[in-house]
């Protein structure tokens, strides 16, 4: 497993990875699903298969269901409330859209500020002047100063606060298979999803 690991890192130095290149998720291919994803003892445990980042984010077929609709599945097993589940939704859309290459990534957005600097010679070298306005532009971005929608699209996020945190209590309690495999259906289907299956 390491191995693939390592392979993976290799693979993924390249600029533009997140929308160009395939990494390594572990996945397998197979008919309708009957046990959880990588149920100890299934035929899935340890197989995996190359994917983009969109499909280890937004599923695969019917074998993998994707990180963040699982994520959504787990937020909705432990009842989390309506106001933690729009904040933690607005950073997940982010992500969603990071990975199909709607919005370019951060490193992206750096590469791309650099070469169109005054100062850029096209000499691979990053003079001080350089690096202290990308850092001046990344303190303005982080302070929500500066809007950058290829970046952040019309995302705009507020200060997160402790006020109501802890109103809702969460819920611990064990599920089943057919149970979270209702769950994994439930988000796996939603429009967002099936919308980009049907694009691969």
């Amino acid at each position: 497993m390491f191995s693939k690991v390592a392979n993976g890192q290799s693979e993924s130095k390249s600029p533009g990875t997140v929308v160009d290149e395939e990494e390594k998720k572990s996945a397998s291919v197979g008919a309708q699903r009957r046990f959880t994803p990588f149920a100890t003892g299934s035929e899935e445990e340890n197989s995996y298969e190359e994917m983009t980042m969109a499909e280890i984010m937004m599923g695969k077929g019917d074998y993998f269901p994707g990180l963040i609709p699982l994520i959504y599945a787990y937020l909705d097993h432990i009842n989390c409330d309506s106001a933690t589940l729009q904040r933690i939704s607005q950073y997940l859309d982010l992500i969603q859209k990071r990975a199909t290459g709607e919005l370019v990534t951060p490193a992206a957005w750096m590469r791309n500020f650099i070469r169109n600097h005054n100062d850029y010679k096209g000499d691979s070298v990053v003079t001080d002047e350089i690096a202290y306005d990308l850092m001046v532009a990344c303190k303005e971005i982080g302070e929500g100063t500066r809007h950058v929608p290829e970046l952040l699209g019309d995302i705009k996020i507020k200060p997160i606060t402790t006020t109501g945190a802890f109103d809702t209590k969460l819920e611990s309690k064990q599920m089943n298979n057919d149970q979270i495999l209702d769950l994994l259906r439930r988000y796996t289907h939603r429009n967002s999803f099936t919308s980009f299956e049907n694009k691969v």
